[in-house]
């Protein structure tokens, strides 16, 4: 732990700009629980949630882009629609491990974000622990 650049922790608050959310070619990987959780959203069947929102991407199920490549459920103005119920993959970010991997590339990833580096610090134990998929 002495060696890694967020041993200190770091902070992070999302501005709900929806940057994130507008990555061109962006790709947001579903789980099985991810699945689950937008069904119980819009109380609806895990079968129309498949054939609404999402398709096959090689092996992975992924969400569906809006024509102009931004997130199904991101809407101007609003953000996210389905903020409680996002997908791990959302709700892990910006604590992704290609993003941990060094001082670089959390500058990297901190320059398209306005809400790293601001807002509520997170202990080096919760970062990892929300960078392992253990998130509420």
């Amino acid at each position: 732990m002495n060696d890694v650049f967020y041993k200190d922790g770091l902070r992070f608050s999302c501005q709900k700009c929806g940057k994130c959310c507008r990555i061109p070619n962006g790709i947001v990987h579903l789980t099985e629980k991810d699945i689950e959780r937008i069904a119980e959203f819009f109380d609806s069947s895990l079968e129309e949630i498949f054939s609404r929102f999402t398709h096959r991407e090689q092996k992975y199920r992924v969400l569906n882009e809006l024509l102009n490549g931004d997130c199904i459920f991101f809407r101007e103005g609003k953000g996210c629609i389905i903020y409680s119920a996002r997908p791990e993959q959302c709700r892990t970010f910006p604590f992704w491990r290609q993003n941990l991997r060094s001082q670089i590339a959390w500058d990297s990833a901190a320059s398209e974000c306005p809400g790293m580096n601001s807002g509520k610090l997170y202990s080096f134990d919760e970062i990892e622990k929300i960078a392992q998929g253990e998130v509420d």
